[in-house]
């Protein structure tokens, strides 16, 4: 789930900055709005993470 949102992350961030001449508007604000989207989705990936360590019982993971 991290690995898709952060791969998420790279292609909104290179459509809608360094590559952005090569598209068109539309596409350009759908990554704009698709970027804290995926952000989002990271942060929750984390907090799955962290729920499955500490159901594991290791509570020293970070």
């Amino acid at each position: 789930m991290m690995a898709a949102a952060a791969l998420g992350m790279l292609a909104t961030v290179l459509v809608a900055y360094p590559y952005a001449p090569h598209f068109s508007l539309p596409a350009q604000v759908a990554a704009h709005l698709l970027l804290p989207v995926a952000a989002g989705v990271f942060k929750l990936g984390y907090v799955v993470r962290l729920a499955a360590h500490h159901a594991l019982g290791n509570h020293v993971a970070g």
